[in-house]
């Protein structure tokens, strides 16, 4: 048989119904299985990026502070305070408003873990707050009384009021992270369970951190100016926290600031230099961890004595969610129109009311002043924090000694 009738033998075979339906079967399987590997490849890919993001719809700090809880009258929260039968040492200052601390058996823990403390040589009383203000005049008096170590039972709006008072004082800050986010108790890998809570603070070691101060408020970690602190002025004035739709209610706001709220012009002044720009946001970190899942402000530490400046310049809506998304994914760079600074004063300044928000609290709005206070706080951390946060070695001597 000739070459040709050959080739014809097999072309007569490929036309066979059979022979089609094989091939066409044995396509469909490469299909199928190359469709399976891409699949899995996305699958794994979302996760992955999932695993970022997720924790950002926690929602950040600064837009739930804490869910209203029904009013207690003084009676009933008195009853769930604690003091050692010797003289205290540490006091817990705990918001029975803030996030996890609102329940019955929330505030048993606090009173047990204050008998457990006590149990341990670190003999410590509970104390509730009971209206606004109400943590900072209680830590100021036990700073004043000279008591080892100050505990905020609560978010970090607990501990931004906590600190007001500390300032300056050799008593120490102790976290007990009860609040929606934690950002503080996040960062610096303080358990979020009270058993490893209440163990940092017995074991821990004590470090001293700067404080920024935007005006007269001190703030841990961040200060922000321009599109957050909108957002966190609205979603505290807004109707659906009432209903507990709080978090509904920033995710809307900020959805729709992000569409359609314009860039604030903004003179920021350091030292001799002065210049004008156009920001959507500008924040200023003393810490690196923003919202609970973002960095913004990522090169910061907490004892270098000077405070680190991000700039987010304008642009539409495709720049800004590149900005965030960098944020999230924690990305060297965050993007093109972003300025990244470090100073130890700046002053801002802007033609319309810009609000400001220190640590999710709204305190007012520019111009102000933002300088560092060095050295001013002294904290208790977990012996292993997040590398490179700290510069400074740790006090020596435990607290309970």
């Amino acid at each position: 048989m000739s070459i040709w009738d050959r080739a014809r033998a097999w072309l007569d075979a490929l036309s066979q119904p059979r022979t089609q339906a094989m091939t066409r079967a044995s396509a469909w399987a490469v299909r199928s299985v190359l469709w399976r590997q891409r699949l899995r490849m996305r699958v794994a890919t979302a996760q992955a990026s999932w695993a970022r993001v997720e924790p950002a719809l926690r929602l950040p700090f600064f837009a739930l502070p804490g869910m209203l809880a029904p009013t207690r009258d003084s009676t009933e929260l008195s009853l769930r305070e604690f003091t050692p039968h010797v003289p205290a040492r540490a006091r817990i200052i705990a918001n029975p408003t803030s996030g996890g601390s609102q329940s019955e058996a929330a505030l048993s823990e606090l009173a047990a873990t204050a008998r457990w403390l006590t149990e341990h040589d670190l003999p410590t009383e509970l104390r509730l707050t009971r209206r606004p203000g109400h943590a900072t005049d209680l830590a100021r008096e036990a700073a004043s009384a000279g008591l080892d170590m100050v505990v905020a039972a609560g978010g970090d709006g607990t501990v931004n009021d906590v600190i007001q008072a500390l300032a300056g004082y050799r008593t120490a800050l102790g976290v007990l992270p009860m609040g929606t986010v934690n950002v503080w108790a996040r960062e610096m890998g303080i358990g979020l369970g009270a058993t490893d809570a209440r163990a940092t603070l017995l074991h821990g070691v004590r470090r001293r951190v700067d404080l920024g101060r935007a005006g007269q408020r001190y703030f841990l970690m961040m200060a922000g100016i321009g599109f957050d602190a909108e957002v966190a002025r609205r979603v505290e004035r807004g109707r659906l926290k009432r209903f507990g739709l709080k978090l509904l209610e920033y995710f809307a706001t900020a959805a729709f600031l992000g569409l359609t709220r314009p860039s604030d012009s903004i003179r920021i002044t350091m030292g001799s230099h002065r210049r004008r720009e156009q920001a959507l946001m500008v924040i200023i970190g003393n810490t690196r961890l923003y919202g609970g899942a973002m960095t913004f402000t990522r090169r910061a530490v907490a004892d270098d004595g000077a405070l680190d400046v991000v700039v987010i310049g304008s642009g539409g809506i495709l720049h800004r969610v590149n900005v965030i998304m960098r944020a999230l994914l924690r990305l060297p760079a965050a993007g093109p129109r972003v300025r990244y600074e470090r100073t130890q004063f700046l002053r801002l300044e802007s033609k319309r009311p810009t609000p400001v928000q220190v640590d999710g609290e709204v305190i007012g709005y520019l111009p102000m002043t933002f300088s560092v206070a060095p050295q001013a706080l002294t904290v208790i951390v977990p012996r292993a924090t997040t590398a490179g946060l700290f510069r400074r070695a740790p006090e020596s001597g435990a607290i309970r000694r």
